[in-house]
């Protein structure tokens, strides 16, 4: 994928302050293109595709939900707290407008965490945007495997 003028707008409206305060790329400095590029290849290098992880965590935010935005142990390995925030945000992609709130994940298992929200599924199952190195948001999808102990799938991934 090569870094269009597109592109570099997208990765301006990215930058911390503009549409959030921390931004989207925590301290990566890569081309957009080759931020989604490198989570693509590693994605087709594990046999995954972006489906079966938005389909796994919108789950788990789903059964994670306590109306007192308690933390819920799910699958007695996940623990969860979802948090419903007021307001909107903006996809810097400029296609749509998505629920604040955020969802934290403690793997009860391996110790290693998660945090998303509504965008953030968005960006990767529209994008393939998987987050910067360092951004609080980033679903790195070698740990995201872990965590969730995706397995491959049986046909050409899609990313």
């Amino acid at each position: 994928m090569k870094q269009t003028p597109e592109l570099d707008r997208i990765q301006r409206k990215m930058q911390p302050g503009v549409l959030t305060l921390k931004g989207f790329l925590g301290h990566d400095d890569r081309k957009l293109a080759d931020i989604i590029d490198a989570d693509r290849q590693t994605m087709l290098a594990m046999h995954l595709d972006v489906a079966q992880i938005v389909a796994k965590l919108q789950d788990l935010a789903e059964r994670g939900v306590d109306l007192m935005e308690q933390e819920v142990l799910v699958d007695n390995r996940y623990l969860i707290r979802v948090r419903d925030d007021r307001g909107k945000i903006a996809s810097p992609w400029g296609d749509g407008l998505f629920e604040k709130g955020d969802v934290d994940l403690v793997d009860q298992k391996t110790g290693k965490t998660l945090k998303w929200n509504r965008l953030t599924l968005r960006l990767i199952q529209k994008h393939d945007f998987f987050g910067g190195y360092g951004s609080e948001y980033r679903i790195d999808p070698e740990s995201v495997r872990e965590i969730l102990d995706l397995e491959p799938v049986a046909d050409e991934p899609q990313v």
